[in-house]
């Protein structure tokens, strides 16, 4: 297999991020005697396949007879919103496809490759090992994760101090980090399925957690952790129906009619605490396959609090680091909550990296691997 190619229809299946869910990003190149003549790559749900849109870029569909086609992800074989792209792949006479990982999903899982060998097609799969391979694995992380545990994936974000602050002891948090890092935690976002935030949040910044521009087409839920629905619903985060509430027992009658008078939805999942494990078993049977938390010290308490409980419950971590130094007892920590209470119980990410954003840095820690 040339890895080059197979680096090509990675590359192309990394313009999909953000917009495919609940599909995977793919990728896919049709190469022939040598020369690229196709290529392109899954835009959207319910849109053609990486496979088809390739297929469909060669001007001249004869030069398909006898070439070779690289995806990253194994064709499928079912009727879902699209027709079955192995069948796309016989009608035009492709001889050979080369496939960056094995597609999970029950109604496919080793069948497109199986369809296209006893129709006389060669396949040739990249192996599980090589570098590209969990490259393709890793760009599909929400993707493999749903299929596998009916959960979204779930990343915490947050704008620290050195010393772990995300405020000072009177609450003021503008701005521990810069510019540039503000920027990319919103490009970061825009990635996702859902935001998560706070109560508290909503009530001192009145977050618009807006899209950029490139993803204003996208709709990423809102999701408002409030255990007593007391938010003021004239706040930015309830200015359209795009928006969903978790609540608990200790919503009070009227706050339930004042909520559901604005129509917004709002669900129980607990009797004084939202239960992060419910909610994200909620969201998952909503379709949404990835999860961006953006809540203070004490939403980010409660996941990591479900996460000690049950590891699948939160994958990674993005923090943006100042190099400064707040301090203060009463200066709220990024992760509240309870906590460990043995060092042994610490969850250790599976891979890390840092690089600088401005005058900050990014810490990327990944905890699970799909």
């Amino acid at each position: 297999m040339d890895e080059l190619l197979m680096k090509k229809a990675y590359m192309l299946a990394k313009r999909g991020i953000g917009f495919t869910s609940p599909n995977p990003c793919v990728g896919a190149v049709i190469v022939k005697k040598g020369i690229v003549i196709g290529s392109g790559w899954h835009k959207k749900a319910g849109s053609d396949h990486a496979e088809l849109i390739a297929i469909k870029s060669v001007k001249n569909k004869t030069s398909l007879k006898g070439s070779s086609m690289y995806v990253t992800l194994e064709p499928c074989c079912h009727v879902g919103k699209t027709p079955p792209c192995v069948s796309a792949i016989l009608e035009y006479g492709i001889s050979s496809v080369f496939i960056g990982m094995i597609d999970p999903f029950d109604k496919v899982r080793g069948n497109g490759v199986r369809f296209l060998k006893e129709n006389g097609v060669r396949v040739e799969i990249l192996p599980e090992d090589a570098s590209l391979a969990r490259n393709i694995r890793s760009l599909n992380q929400p993707f493999l994760k749903a299929v596998k545990y009916k959960l979204p994936y779930v990343t915490l974000k947050a704008g620290i101090s050195l010393d772990g602050k995300i405020a000072t002891h009177t609450g003021n948090s503008k701005w521990i980090t810069g510019e540039d890092s503000r920027n990319d935690s919103k490009i970061e976002r825009c990635k996702y399925d859902c935001v998560v935030v706070g109560a508290g949040t909503v009530d001192k910044d009145d977050p618009l957690l807006a899209l950029n521009k490139e993803y204003e087409n996208k709709r990423l839920l809102r999701v408002l952790i409030d255990k007593s629905l007391s938010s003021d619903v004239n706040k930015k985060v309830f200015r359209d129906d795009n928006v969903f509430v978790a609540t608990t027992k200790m919503a009070s009658k009227a706050d339930r009619d004042r909520f559901s008078k604005r129509s917004i939805e709002f669900k129980i999942f607990g009797k004084d605490s939202v239960s992060i494990k419910d909610l994200l078993k909620y969201l998952a049977g909503r379709g949404l396959q990835s999860v961006f938390v953006e809540g203070g010290s004490g939403v980010h308490g409660s996941f990591h609090d479900a996460m000690i409980k049950d590891k699948n419950l939160v994958d990674k971590v993005i923090f943006y680091i100042a190099p400064k130094l707040i301090g203060g007892e009463k200066a709220l920590t990024v992760i509240g909550g309870t906590g460990i209470q043995f060092m042994d119980k610490v969850r250790k990410f599976s891979e890390y990296d840092m690089e600088k954003i401005g005058g900050d840095f990014k810490f990327t820690g990944v905890f699970n691997l799909y």
